[in-house]
C-alpha cells in the first residue's frame, strides 16, 4: 500500500465504530510482501488518529447505543438529514459521526483539497483550526494535507478533540526516532509465545 492511501484510510477510519487498518490477507503495513521501510511520517498519522479514536470512544460508544435505541445510524450521510437539499446528495462522501462530528474524507491521491457541505441549522467549527466557524447550508473549500482529514465539529457540542495540530507535531518529534525494530519484533513474538502458554 502507498503511504498516502495508508494514512487517508487511518483518519478515516478512525471516525468509524471500529478502526480497522489491516490490509488484506491478514498482514500488517509493517508485513507487506516487500522491502519494509520506515515511514516517520506515515508513523505519526497512525499515532495521531489511533489516540484520537481512543479519545471519542465514549462518545463513539454513546452514539452506538443510540443508534440500536432509535434506529439512527452512528454513520449518517448527510442525504439522511437532509434529502431535499441537492448538495447532500451530491457530496456523498461527507456524512455525520453522531450529530456533534461532520467528516469529510478525501479518497482521490493527490487530492489536497475538499468540497464539503454542511448541514443547514448549526454552525461547525473546524477542528483543525477552531477559531474558523462557518454557518451550515452551504459548501465550503478546505485545505487538507496528508496527515489532515476535513473535519468539524458542531457549536454547542461538549465533544472535545484537543489540539490536533500539536498533536501531529508531537507525534512527528516522536516517529522521528526509529526504533530498534529488530529488537521489537523479537519482543513482539515473546509476548505471543507467552500469551500462547497462559491459554
Amino acid at each position: 500500500m502507498e503511504q498516502e492511501v495508508c494514512g487517508r484510510w487511518l483518519a478515516f477510519s478512525c471516525f468509524t465504530p471500529i478502526m480497522e487498518v489491516g490490509p488484506t490477507r491478514n498482514v500488517g503495513f509493517w508485513n507487506l510482501p516487500r522491502t519494509p521501510s520506515y515511514d516517520a511520517e506515515l508513523i505519526a498519522i497512525w499515532r495521531l488518529y489511533a489516540r484520537l479514536h481512543q479519545r471519542i470512544a465514549d462518545y463513539s460508544y454513546t452514539q452506538a447505543k443510540m443508534a440500536q435505541q432509535t434506529g439512527m445510524p452512528l454513520i449518517r450521510p448527510l442525504l439522511l438529514l437532509e434529502p431535499k437539499a441537492l448538495e447532500g446528495w451530491s457530496n456523498w462522501q461527507t456524512y455525520l459521526y453522531g450529530p456533534d462530528l461532520l467528516v469529510s474524507p478525501i479518497w482521490e491521491k493527490g487530492s489536497r483539497e475538499q468540497h464539503v457541505y454542511l448541514p443547514k441549522g448549526d454552525e461547525w467549527r473546524d477542528a483543525w483550526n477552531p477559531d474558523r466557524a462557518y454557518h451550515g447550508g452551504q459548501t465550503i473549500t478546505v485545505h487538507a494535507e496528508l496527515h489532515q482529514i476535513p473535519l468539524f465539529i458542531r457549536s454547542g457540542s461538549k465533544i472535545k478533540l484537543g489540539d490536533l495540530n500539536r498533536e501531529f507535531t508531537e507525534s512527528i518529534s516522536i516517529a522521528q526516532k526509529m526504533p530498534d525494530l529488530r529488537a521489537l519484533d523479537a519482543e513482539v513474538k515473546m509476548w505471543f509465545e507467552r500469551l500462547k502458554q497462559t491459554k
